[in-house]
């Protein structure tokens, strides 16, 4: 029975089993006729929109597909895996150290031998071109050049315009254009310390004759006349030419003077000091000597605030001055620092330059407070009028002071005047010295008068002569912004000039 059943195949409607032809016909055909059920029709178009999509490969997710891995989930249990091992490494340090190591001990290798051989050429260096060539060729061993058809760096054949040269360092041929010459000068330098310098090569060939010359070189006469070498001819001509420029360098190939470049880099790099080190070593010491004056600075202004005369108002002006063009220097050089760090050649890496830049803002960003915290904080110092005020304000409150001291004095010591007079009388000599003891000038935190000479003589007084050689003290104190012993020496000299003066009234009451 089931093998009699036909199978209709096409757009079928389910209901009425009408074929159409196109999905759009049988859709139109159920909205129209069979609109009763909504469901039927839902169901339809869902199916005909999946099938379209299948047939287009079209990827799009249907709104319940979501849904749908959602209560899969749910359903699903979590498999727990437990702690995952990790899986093969492989070290490649070995590997790399070995490549590094090769490549290392190659070109480690290579110069030094150069430079071995370099020496050996500088030691006893003959001045005659052909002895010089024969001790070149005893030392580094020359490639035949008859083998050599091209040049092996240009790969350009040899002619007569473009001639055969060897290298002196490893004997390889070369052409003109691939060759460069070392200088001796060049070459002693890089050969030192290693072996003591014989400047014969060096030294040009003074005037003589030219017998003389032809002897020196060990050529004769006769020898010229009967040698058929163009050595030799070619070494007499070269005396005669007295062509010595041509003899101090070496020929030596572009690989052989990279190698030896590259040496002379890495010995700059280890001992040449950048020229970034040299603006931040004087940045620090405008900042150190700023530190110093900034706290003679600041006891100086407390002084002078309270009127005192320890200190003068021109030595604070001029120390505040100094301050100001430390603190130019210090902005000009942090400015300078900054600079180099933004014209920085993009010879290394991004990464290294990088660093570097912010290492220089660093720098000048510490520039900046230190400016900030430290020198554009100063305090202003008072004019000369308003020194003046406070010199007789503090005048006023010394002598309000002393008169009220005076006073509580006089009401306690007043059973006591007979003793406090005898003590007066005790006290006076020992006054007295204490005041000799002073005129001695002595080195006091770590300074001392320097490159000046003590006046003596006979015939001056030994007061005025004291009183001449503190001037001189406080002269270079001043210089040295040393007013803490300013200030001293300007004492003992006023104490020296008092003492003098009422000795010469003495004097003067006693005739």
């Amino acid at each position: 029975m089931a093998g009699n059943d036909v199978v209709l195949e096409g757009f079928i409607c389910p209901i009425c089993m009408t074929d159409f032809k196109t999905p759009h016909h049988l859709t139109k055909h159920f909205e129209e006729v069979h609109n009763d059920d909504p469901e039927i029709l839902r169901s339809l178009k869902d199916l005909f929109g999946k099938a379209k999509k299948k047939i287009l490969k079209q990827d799009d997710i249907p709104e319940t597909f979501p849904n749908a891995i959602q209560q899969d989930k749910r359903r699903s249990p979590e498999i727990n895996w437990g702690p995952q091992e990790i899986g093969a490494i492989t070290s490649h340090t070995r590997y790399f150290k070995d490549i590094r190591n090769a490549r290392l001990e190659r070109y480690a290798y290579e110069t030094n031998k150069l430079l071995i051989r370099l020496d050996k050429l500088l030691n006893n260096l003959p001045s005659d071109p052909v002895d010089r060539k024969v001790h070149e060729r005893s030392i580094v061993p020359w490639i035949d050049e008859k083998d050599v058809k091209l040049c092996p760096n240009c790969a350009k054949s040899f002619h007569l315009a473009r001639r055969k040269h060897h290298c002196r360092l490893c004997g390889a041929v070369m052409c003109h254009n691939c060759t460069v010459f070392l200088s001796l000068i060049d070459a002693r330098k890089m050969t030192s310390p290693v072996s003591i310098q014989d400047d014969s090569a060096l030294s040009p060939i003074s005037e003589r004759t030219f017998p003389e010359r032809i002897a020196r070189a060990g050529i004769g006469l006769s020898k010229l006349a009967r040698s058929p070498s163009n050595g030799s001819l070619n070494s007499v001509l070269s005396l005669v030419n007295d062509s010595t420029s041509s003899e101090q360098h070496f020929r030596v190939c572009t690989h052989c003077i990279n190698l030896l470049d590259a040496r002379e880099m890495q010995k700059a790099k280890q001992f040449d000091k950048p020229i970034v080190c040299e603006f931040y070593e004087k940045m620090k010491e405008y900042m150190s000597e700023a530190s110093q004056h900034l706290a003679m600075y600041n006891k100086m202004w407390e002084s002078l605030k309270e009127g005192e005369t320890t200190y003068g108002l021109e030595d604070a002006q001029s120390l505040r001055v100094k301050l100001a063009k430390l603190g130019e220097n210090i902005d000009a050089t942090s400015k300078r620092i900054l600079v180099l760090g933004v014209k920085k050649d993009a010879t290394d890496s991004q990464e290294a330059l990088g660093q570097e830049l912010r290492l220089y803002q660093m720098v000048r960003t510490s520039a900046m407070i230190f400016l900030k915290e430290e020198l554009l904080t100063l305090q202003p110092l008072p004019s000369i009028e308003e020194y003046a005020v406070l010199q007789e304000e503090r005048q006023k409150r010394i002598e309000a002071r002393i008169a009220y001291e005076w006073q509580l004095e006089e009401e306690r010591e007043k059973p006591k005047e007979q003793r406090k007079k005898d003590t007066w009388n005790l006290d006076s000599s020992p006054s007295l010295k204490t005041s000799q003891a002073q005129v001695m000038v002595t080195q006091s935190q770590g300074w001392g008068p320097s490159h000046i000479t003590p006046i003596m003589s006979s015939s001056m007084d030994p007061i005025i002569e004291q009183m001449s050689n503190l001037r001189a003290y406080i002269k270079q104190a001043r210089a040295d912004c040393k007013y803490d012993e300013v200030a001293t020496l300007e004492n003992n000299l006023r104490e020296l000039q008092s003492a003098y003066f009422a000795m010469k009234q003495s004097n003067s009451n006693d005739g």
